[in-house]
């Protein structure tokens, strides 16, 4: 089996095309992209004929079955997508999936794919015999570096000239949603080509488009990043993402900390039981430098009033606390306000 990346696959395709793709990953732009690279490739092929299918309860599977075997002499080869969709597989439909790898044949390019993980169909019996025969291709959301990477290229590949502050301006207008980020840059190759553009420029018509996880929330929490925090604070709760949620997820990192703050010197043993992988390490370090043990027990005071606030209904601004709580995270300031006094207030 062959995995790529998705910006290994147009290299991939150069070279030959597969029988078999698999297309899997929950970043909506490298998921089309690499669907429009593939139908471009089966085209130059000969592979001139596209029919699409979803998998879901209405599937008709001997109209999908049918094209595998409709091909005559005269017939054009044919490109099969099926839509995995995001429900989960039922056994039925697993039992169906078995049968497609017997019906591949050279006039046939099947693609499979899904706007999520391919971790639960690895260690199914069609998925593996389908991965033997083709090319595995999987992508992530992109962290900042690789976004503002990603930034760089694409503006470069559309013959854009941007200024560092332009493309800082750029990423935190559209972070973690680069189906926006191609639209902006598109329109401004087509506002503005050949010139410099500075921030000053881009600012007289960006909009917030950023999408952001509660994890990348974190990561700018522990990197000491608060007006980053906030920013993507405001675009979680603007998402309708649970103020709970949010909180929960600030509940464990201050407890994560406290305890490596607790265990003395912090090694690979102690980041290994935490599950806190070698390329986020840095990030705690930074973290562990900024705040202390007494701190962190009173942040951890604080997230357990919100906690008990907010769900009895005590809270008329949740997102006021939860701003409040973020900088908490980014360093210890003199304690002139506090949610334990505002509750005891009341």
């Amino acid at each position: 089996m062959l995995k790529l990346y998705a910006n290994q696959l147009g290299a991939s395709l150069k070279k030959q095309l597969a029988p078999v793709y698999l297309v899997f990953g929950e970043e909506p732009l490298q998921k089309l992209e690499s669907l429009d690279e593939i139908r471009a490739a089966a085209r130059n092929q000969g592979f001139t004929e596209r029919q699409s299918y979803l998998l879901e309860a209405q599937l008709d599977w001997d109209s999908l079955f049918g094209e595998f075997n409709s091909l005559s002499l005269f017939s054009d080869r044919k490109l099969i997508e099926l839509d995995l969709g995001t429900s989960k597989i039922t056994p039925a439909q697993q039992d169906q999936l078995k049968k497609i790898p017997a019906m591949l044949h050279a006039d046939v390019c099947l693609v499979l794919h899904a706007a999520r993980s391919s971790g639960e169909f690895s260690k199914t019996s069609w998925f593996k015999t389908l991965s033997e025969q083709g090319v595995q291709v999987q992508f992530y959301p992109l962290d900042d570096n690789q976004f503002m990477r990603w930034l760089r290229e694409r503006a470069q590949q559309l013959g854009l000239k941007l200024q560092t502050d332009a493309l800082q301006l750029l990423q935190h207008h559209a972070a973690g949603n680069l189906l926006a980020a191609r639209q902006e840059l598109e329109k401004l190759a087509l506002t503005a080509p050949g010139q410099w553009l500075d921030g000053a420029f881009l600012q007289q018509y960006l909009a917030d488009q950023s999408h952001f996880t509660v994890f990348q929330l974190v990561d700018a929490l522990l990197a000491g990043q608060g007006e980053e925090a906030l920013h993507r604070l405001d675009r979680l709760l603007q998402q309708d993402t649970e103020p709970v949620i949010i909180a929960w997820q600030l509940q464990k990192e201050a407890t994560t900390l406290l305890a490596l703050q607790q265990a003395g010197q912090v090694g690979d043993e102690q980041y290994k039981k935490h599950g806190i992988w070698p390329k986020r390490q840095p990030l705690y370090q930074q973290a562990l430098l900024r705040l202390s043990p007494n701190w962190l027990h009173f942040l951890l005071q604080e997230l357990q009033v919100f906690d008990r606030s907010f769900k009895s209904g005590q809270l008329s601004h949740p997102e006021t606390a939860l701003a409040h709580l973020v900088t908490l995270f980014i360093k210890p300031v003199p304690k002139v306000f506090a949610l334990q006094q505002l509750v005891a207030g009341d």
